[in-house]
């Protein structure tokens, strides 16, 4: 893996981003879920294989997390989507397969917006239609943030564990203990208080605009995948398919036996193949 960058854009904001790949084949950006750094990304293994097929893969770190800036909040989405269009520019790169994770599905839309004519096909992946549950965890974090000016790391790593480990992991009590020291004794992937709070009020009022609207989904006119996890408890197959049906001719794939943080825990690596067939019939010319 490449040696990040510190990329600083025009509004000051430092972030850490990779460009893996050589040549001339397309570039997708991978817009990356809340807390999710570039080490995650290497968890889903997905960009190897994107290389491999003769993709350019451009990853990075949102602000807020570890390795890039937490400049104070406020945090929008909008704004996070204009920092992925700064890292584009600053790479010149005019177009791009857009894959998001989780969150990074909202700056995906929002980026289409704000740069019409960037997609070359749009991806996805466990955040198109979030559930009350989604809602009311944001929600009920922001207000212990309120509260405490942070956000205990026991709340934190349950919240994590019940949304990542499939129903029998956590029936099994030796998986569900082995989780929770891990995820309580982990280094904190926040660069500071100031970029937790800062995210999740960036989705938070992502979600109570009542985003993504259904002329949004129905103005996305490149070829899309929709990926859902079938125990995804913040976005759940259901709604991923109903706001799938409303892009026109997008593909949806439900992934059976795992929930959110199924990318982490997959074997077969099910999504990351899903995604590099999917970039190929774009980069193929089919839709």
């Amino acid at each position: 893996m490449p040696d990040n960058q510190r990329v600083v854009l025009p509004t000051g904001v430092g972030l850490s981003a990779t460009l893996t790949g050589s040549g001339d084949g397309p570039f997708v950006l991978l817009n990356p879920g809340m807390s999710m750094s570039q080490t995650s990304w290497e968890l889903t293994e997905l960009i190897a294989p994107l290389v491999d097929a003769g993709f350019r893969v451009l990853s990075y770190t949102a602000r807020g997390v570890t390795g890039s800036d937490a400049p104070p909040p406020p945090y929008d989405i909008p704004s996070m989507a204009d920092d992925a269009a700064g890292l584009l520019d600053h790479f010149d790169i005019d177009r791009a397969i857009l894959v998001g994770y989780s969150m990074g599905c909202y700056i995906t839309q929002a980026l289409l917006e704000r740069r019409p004519g960037t997609a070359l096909g749009v991806v996805m992946w466990a955040g198109l239609g979030s559930s009350e549950i989604s809602n009311f965890v944001n929600e009920m974090e922001l207000g212990l943030f309120e509260r405490y000016g942070e956000l205990p790391k026991e709340v934190s790593a349950f919240e994590t564990m019940l949304t990542t480990l499939d129903r029998a992991s956590l029936q099994d009590q030796a998986t569900v203990r082995g989780w929770r020291d891990l995820l309580v004794h982990r280094p904190s992937s926040w660069a500071s208080p100031d970029g937790h709070h800062g995210q999740l009020a960036a989705s938070q009022s992502w979600v109570l605009a009542g985003e993504p609207t259904a002329a949004r989904l129905a103005a996305i006119d490149v070829p899309t995948l929709v990926m859902a996890y079938s125990e995804d408890l913040f976005f759940p197959p259901a709604t991923s398919r109903a706001a799938a049906a409303l892009i026109p001719d997008a593909q949806f794939v439900e992934i059976d036996g795992f929930a959110h943080g199924g990318f982490m825990l997959d074997p077969s690596h099910t999504a990351p193949g899903h995604i590099v067939d999917f970039c190929r019939r774009v980069r193929d010319g089919a839709r």
